[in-house]
C-alpha cells in the first residue's frame, strides 16, 4: 500500500505546535531565570496559612489582563513573563485546530476538516465551562 503524502496542511499545523510549544517553553523558562536572578527563590516559597476569602495570593495571574499588567510593569515581572508562557503553551493546540480547519477544506478534505471542526467545539466548550466553574 503506497503511503499517503503529507499535505501542507499538516506541516503547517506540525510547524504551528513545534513553534507555539517552544516559545511557550521559553517564556516559562526566561520568567523563572528571571525570577531567580531577583532572589525570588529566597523567602518563603510556600507559605501554608489559612486563605483570606477573595484573596488572590502575590504573583498569581488569573486573567489575561493581570498578565498583560505584569508585563508593562518596568521592572518587568518575572511571573507575568512565566504565565505568558503558559498561556501561549495552552492556547498553541487550539491555533493549530483552527488553522487545520480551512486548510483542510482548501485541500478538499471535508472530513478532516469536519474532524478538526468537532475537536474545536470540544476545546471551546471547554474552555467555556471551565470559565463558569472557576471563573
Amino acid at each position: 500500500m503506497p503511503e499517503r503524502p503529507v499535505f501542507p496542511v499538516e506541516h503547517l499545523v506540525a510547524r504551528v505546535l513545534l513553534v507555539g510549544g517552544l516559545l511557550g517553553l521559553t517564556l516559562i523558562g526566561l520568567g523563572l531565570g528571571l525570577y531567580a536572578a531577583r532572589g525570588g527563590f529566597q523567602g518563603h516559597v510556600l507559605a501554608l496559612s489559612p486563605p483570606v476569602a477573595d484573596a488572590t495570593p502575590p504573583g498569581v495571574f488569573r486573567s489575561l489582563r493581570q498578565i498583560a499588567v505584569g508585563l508593562r510593569q518596568r521592572p518587568l515581572d518575572p511571573l507575568a513573563v512565566g504565565a505568558l508562557g503558559l498561556v501561549v503553551l495552552m492556547a498553541t493546540p487550539g491555533v493549530a485546530v483552527t488553522l487545520a480547519i480551512p486548510g483542510f477544506l482548501l485541500a478538499g478534505d471535508g472530513r478532516f476538516a469536519l474532524i478538526a471542526t468537532l475537536v474545536l467545539t470540544m476545546l471551546l466548550v471547554s474552555l467555556l465551562l471551565a470559565g463558569a466553574v472557576h471563573g
